[in-house]
């Protein structure tokens, strides 16, 4: 199963929450970062420790 290349995020992967960040990263006073997705525009959030973009909300 190949995986396609983070620059290439389509709605299907964003549904697989695998979401492509955006490059402009907010840092808050607490240390984790904050962006949106390129494709589907949802808030993303990121712990200093991590590797991984998690959406943020009510369902995050």
């Amino acid at each position: 199963m190949a995986s396609s290349p983070l620059s290439s995020g389509t709605l299907v992967d964003c549904r697989a929450e695998r979401h492509v960040a955006s490059r402009k990263i907010t840092i808050d006073a607490s240390g984790v970062q904050h962006c949106r997705c390129k494709v589907c525009g949802c808030d993303l959030r990121r712990l200093p420790a991590m590797r991984r973009w998690f959406r943020s909300g009510m369902m995050g």
